[in-house]
């Protein structure tokens, strides 16, 4: 690992026994029943049962888990092997069949064999490859012929912005480059799950990719892309002046729809 990677590595380790004791995962709730993905994931990958389903970076598995819940033959990676033992716990002490890797996602044709019919990643992936090419040169190569990718993720044009002060802060203020060949180095005592926990591994990187870099990726990778879409709402606070409304986004107070704090893409192969 270089040392931008490793600093992410040990963050996230940490940030395994952090998010997985945190409301916003709400762990206890899903061993109850239930699944951990919103509208989006689920409209994303449409009827799953019986297909097969690769999901990349899935932290402890609790997406995965919720897809096999829904009927697919599921296989989950995480570099954490933190993460991966708990996610194994899970499988077993939920009943839920699902194989999980503990790898590099760049390393991952190393260590896993197959195709899948979809491939899948989500929510805080992108910002922490430091190359998307040969990123997705693995997602196409795991992909079965006509299978389908299919991501959401925070969107390039949301990243250039801060998280604001203290709420109530209307000011949203460009502090990051849309275009960077540099990681981003980031400092939180907390967590994205809970901003209370203090964290001894404070520091990480983010790679800010603008859209045309992840679009064209896939592109070159041979994959097709089906459709684009961006979302003027996010799945989490992103940003300190957002409201969560009803539906479980996160949203601009007064209806304001001038930042697309998400986006999705689905690509076939």
């Amino acid at each position: 690992m270089d040392k931008y990677v490793k600093t992410n590595y040990e963050r996230w380790q940490e940030l395994v026994e952090v998010n997985s004791r945190s409301p916003f995962y709400g762990l206890e709730r899903f061993k109850k029943g239930g699944l951990f993905l919103d509208r989006l994931e689920r409209e994303g990958v449409g009827d799953i049962k019986g297909k097969t389903l690769l999901h990349l970076m899935c932290h402890f598995g609790m997406g995965t888990l919720s897809f096999a819940r829904m009927g697919a033959q599921v296989t989950g990676i995480d570099f954490s092997p933190k993460a991966i033992a708990l996610a194994r716990s899970l499988s077993k002490e939920l009943n839920l069949p699902a194989t999980f890797v503990c790898s590099d996602v760049y390393e991952l044709p190393l260590n896993l064999e197959g195709q899948f019919d979809i491939v899948f990643t989500s929510y805080g992936v992108l910002y922490f490859l430091p190359d998307l090419g040969p990123w997705a040169k693995v997602v196409a190569h795991f992909l079965a012929p006509d299978g389908f990718f299919y991501i959401v993720d925070g969107h390039p044009a949301s990243q250039m912005f801060d998280l604001g002060g203290p709420p109530p802060d209307p000011e949203l203020r460009v502090t990051y480059p849309y275009f960077s060949r540099e990681p981003v180095r980031s400092e939180e005592s907390g967590s994205y799950a809970d901003s209370e926990a203090r964290m001894k591994n404070t520091v990480f990187y983010k790679w800010l990719h603008p859209v045309s870099a992840i679009i064209n990726s896939l592109i070159s990778a041979g994959l097709r892309i089906e459709n684009f879409n961006e979302y003027p709402f996010a799945s989490a606070p992103m940003h300190n002046n957002l409201v969560r409304k009803d539906d479980g986004f996160w949203r601009l107070p007064d209806g304001r729809m001038d930042i697309p704090f998400m986006f999705s893409i689905r690509a076939r192969k």
